[in-house]
């Protein structure tokens, strides 16, 4: 037998893969009231973190990514300008 056969009849069948469902992470501009060109008054996924947002906090209490919201505040550090500031609606609004 050649060296071809012999690898072919070795060689293990192929598996059958499961389709990947991979989800994208949702970005700022999909949370309602984001402005772009406005600068972020803090760092949005870190803040999603700390109000227990999912998909950025999985653990227990989680809440769904609709209830996360941006609305313009005023920035001190530069002269009061707006700044998008990240906060959780209400259940149900």
């Amino acid at each position: 037998m050649s060296a071809k056969k012999t690898a072919r009849k070795r060689a293990k069948p192929a598996t059958k893969r499961k389709p990947t469902t991979k989800k994208r992470l949702p970005r700022k501009e999909d949370v309602p009231g984001y402005s772009t060109g406005v600068p972020d008054e803090s760092k949005w996924p870190e803040v999603a973190i700390v109000l227990r947002v999912r998909p950025f906090y999985t653990g227990p209490g989680s809440v769904p990514f609709s209830r996360l919201r941006a609305h313009l505040v005023p920035d001190p550090t530069r002269g009061n300008q707006p700044a998008n500031d990240f906060y959780l609606a209400p259940p149900g609004g």
